[in-house]
């Protein structure tokens, strides 16, 4: 824990001599002890630009701190923004953990070197105005209860979504891939969903596919209940993550931006990010949900939404079992329902699920397996921890 040393406080003779000598005006002290505050951040602003360009090239390695804002590794006596906050002496815990978090890979020296940037706090205003909070996301009408999958019920899983593309016939829309809605505008899906390969096969990802349950009906109904149509929106943006493709199935996520806002309802509803929970890492055991419209046992695709309960695996052992065909590393997240149940082909790009804190967060995105349903090699995910921040930095309003 970083504490602050004690100061030393004027007695109350003193203050009280001090301005029967000054006559302290208390407006003007109010106004002056304004601009002071003012001055300190421009010089410390202007400190922190001298410290960046005086040390940039030398020593000091660049970094990216929690708010994923590049920096420079310095000792954090040498951070003014981060040794002013250290200053003040009461720490808010958010303060706390984000200098914890600051500190540069491997650093383990006293005084800590940390990442050092203007900030002094984690950035919420942007999760604030792009994300929505816990009472919004991942809501479900029903506790946890596709190959070997049971049949959600209409509202379960609200944000999944299917991508539609225009095969170059022009003839009907295909339906290969899913995704994630994780607010009014965007959807969270696997970039090979959306990749150059995917294109040429299936043709252009034109719209996102929002409150389906049935394919096989316009208007889904269950135990006498009827939904509304599903809501088909244009897609307007693609943002595959830059180091896609720089090896085989690693930064496998990417973002579709829809041409215009969608409206929250009982069928359409957004899941949560990890962040919003404040989910840092899984645990052994964790349980997860996978669901969709993929290949089941008996036939290519299910017509109607599935899912099925997956569990965690451990990380060494699942590298371990791709050695011999796909390097797998910190940012890929396992799972498997040990022949019980599994994501196929069709599943791609769509949520691996976490039940936390009440809600559904959004775990893993689908992205490759080996023998679909197999006991030996579990399915293999885009880590969305691992991602997290990334989807941040890469939305926009």
């Amino acid at each position: 824990m970083i504490t602050a040393s004690n100061r030393t406080q004027l007695s109350r003779e003193r203050l009280w001599h001090f301005s029967r000598v000054h006559r302290i005006d208390r407006s003007r002290g109010f106004r002056s002890s304004v601009a002071i505050a003012i001055a300190m951040k421009v010089i410390a602003v202007v400190l922190l630009c001298v410290l960046i360009n005086r040390t940039a090239g030398t020593k000091y390695p660049e970094c990216r701190n929690p708010n994923q804002r590049r920096g420079l590794c310095v000792s954090i006596y040498l951070c003014v923004p981060l040794n002013s906050v250290i200053a003040k002496g009461e720490l808010t815990d958010s303060e706390k953990q984000f200098i914890f978090e600051s500190r540069c890979a491997s650093d383990q020296s006293i005084p800590p070197v940390i990442c050092c940037t203007a900030d002094k706090d984690y950035d919420r205003t942007a999760d604030a105005r792009l994300l929505p909070d816990r009472s919004i996301c991942g809501g479900d009408v029903v506790h946890p209860q596709i190959l070997h999958g049971t049949e959600a019920l209409l509202t379960q899983y609200a944000w999944i979504a299917l991508l539609e593309y225009r095969p170059p016939n022009g003839l009907q829309l295909r339906t290969d891939c899913a995704g994630s809605l994780i607010n009014h505008r965007y959807v969270v899906t696997a970039a090979h969903c959306v990749s150059e390969g995917t294109k040429y096969r299936n043709g252009d990802l034109v719209s996102v596919r929002l409150g389906e349950h049935d394919t096989r009906t316009a208007v889904d109904c269950q135990m006498g209940v009827c939904l509304p149509s599903a809501v088909r929106i244009p897609v307007e943006q693609i943002h595959i993550h830059e180091s896609y493709g720089s090896r085989t199935y690693w930064y496998d996520i990417a973002l579709i931006r829809l041409a215009r806002d969608v409206a929250y309802s009982p069928a359409i509803r957004p899941v949560c990010l990890p962040s919003t929970v404040a989910v840092q890492h899984w645990q052994a055991g964790q349980s997860f949900t996978v669901a969709g419209w993929g290949s089941t046992e008996t036939s290519r695709r299910s017509p109607v939404k599935l899912s099925s309960v997956l569990t965690y695996v451990d990380p060494n052992w699942c590298v371990h079992t791709y050695s011999n065909s796909i390097p797998l590393g910190e940012s890929h997240l396992c799972a498997s329902g040990n022949g019980r149940g599994d994501s196929c082909e069709g599943d791609s790009g769509g949520p691996l699920m976490a039940f936390q804190e009440g809600v559904w967060v959004l775990g893993g995105i689908v992205s490759f397996g080996q023998e679909c349903g197999s006991h030996y090699f579990p399915g293999v995910y885009s880590d969305v921890i691992f991602y997290d921040s990334w989807i941040k930095e890469t939305m926009r309003p």
